[in-house]
């Protein structure tokens, strides 16, 4: 029997054939995946649109921002004055500069006034009045006295020492009487102890534009214009003095000679070395240098603001090394003081022309202003 050597096909061993075909071609990939579909893209605004978009984003800011600023100016007018610090120091007790610089008038008043209500929350040991002013009205100097004269008598351990800079005379001496303790630089000046007053008349001026101006008075008040017709003159042509003029002196004298009796009788209560002969003989309304006011017992002593700090911390009885002290800032409290900004709104507006204006205008120069004060700066 003949054998072959060639191993069996599979054929031989029953299995299928295969087709060469088959082997060769790779299996079909599976089907695709379509991408996906997404939204057609929203229709293009119109101009106007977008205008009255931007238009009202905007007032909405503006209305937060003016918001905003109104808190802050109502947080300013309702803060107290506020304090910064003049020399470090760990005491719990303090000694507190208040300046006082500048016209006395109402605006000034104001500031110390708040001032000193604000140091009534928290009263410190001392207070230093840091006084650099030739004075002011009458009514205003009184005022700010009145005010330190009660914070002296509802805080009686509370000291204060008044420190004069370059000039703190007349008003500015007036409101320094309350203090424990006076200082005045060495180059200072202050006195000018008396009340004056200055009225102008402006019937020449008016007479140059061709105007005749007519004052009546009720037949009840017929004394009402005396002293108060801003457009009568008080002299003839020859410089003497009208009837008129001579009823208008009259009627002022009596008010200043009130004012100077009320000016001599704060300094007579103010400084116990002088007695009242002797304030009313320096009540001449002279200018006295720092040795003159020493001199004559107006002061205390010659020195500087840090002199007048170290003595306030001497009376109070603190450490002289580590005690506090503050100064009050002009501006006030709250975030418009901190910035210094002013928050009074004060005089009239000269460039306004318009008949009410002017008529306001002349009012207030016609107005009859009694003042402690001095011209000197």
């Amino acid at each position: 029997m003949n054998e072959s050597n060639t191993p069996p096909s599979p054929n031989d061993m029953g299995r299928p054939p295969v087709s060469t075909q088959a082997m060769s071609s790779p299996p079909p990939p599976p089907p695709g995946y379509l991408p996906p579909a997404y939204p057609a893209p929203p229709a293009q605004k119109g101009v106007v649109t977008k205008v009255l978009t931007s238009v009202v984003a905007t007032l909405f800011i503006l209305s937060i921002l003016a918001n905003i600023y109104l808190a802050f100016i109502v947080f300013s007018l309702t803060a107290g004055a506020s304090e910064m610090e003049y020399r470090s120091g760990s005491s719990e007790q303090r000694v507190v500069i208040v300046p006082i610089e500048g016209g006395i008038d109402a605006v000034m008043e104001d500031y110390v006034t708040k001032s000193f209500k604000a140091l009534k929350k928290s009263p410190p040991a001392a207070i230093v009045l840091r006084i650099d002013s030739g004075g002011g009205g009458v009514t205003a100097s009184d005022q700010i006295w009145h005010t330190i004269s009660q914070f002296k008598t509802d805080h009686p351990d509370t000291k204060i020492i008044a420190s004069f800079g370059g000039v703190a005379a007349s008003g500015g001496y007036y409101i320094a009487t309350p203090a424990d303790y006076i200082f005045c630089e060495q180059t200072g000046i202050t006195g000018s102890i008396g009340v004056m007053a200055q009225i102008p008349a402006l019937e020449d001026m008016i007479g140059l534009i061709g105007v005749e101006m007519n004052t009546l008075v009720a037949d009840g008040s017929d004394r009402k214009a005396v002293a108060n017709d801003l457009f009568q003159n008080w002299t003839n042509e020859e410089g003497e003095l009208t009837q008129a003029g001579e009823m208008n002196q009259q009627v002022l004298k009596n008010l200043l000679n009130s004012a100077w009796d009320r000016f001599v009788q704060v300094v007579d209560e103010g400084r116990d070395t002088l007695d009242l002969d002797q304030v009313r003989e320096l009540a001449s309304g002279d200018i006295f240098t720092a040795q003159e006011a020493l001199d004559n017992q107006l002061i205390d002593d010659i020195g500087y603001l840090d002199d007048a700090v170290d003595k306030a911390i001497e009376m109070a009885g603190l450490p002289a090394e580590d005690t506090r002290v503050t100064e009050v800032r002009r501006g006030g409290g709250g975030l418009l003081g901190l910035l210094g900004a002013s928050t009074s709104n004060d005089g009239i507006d000269v460039t306004d022309l318009s008949a009410e204006g002017v008529r306001t205008w002349m009012q207030e120069l016609g107005e009859v202003k009694l003042s402690y004060r001095v011209q000197y700066e």
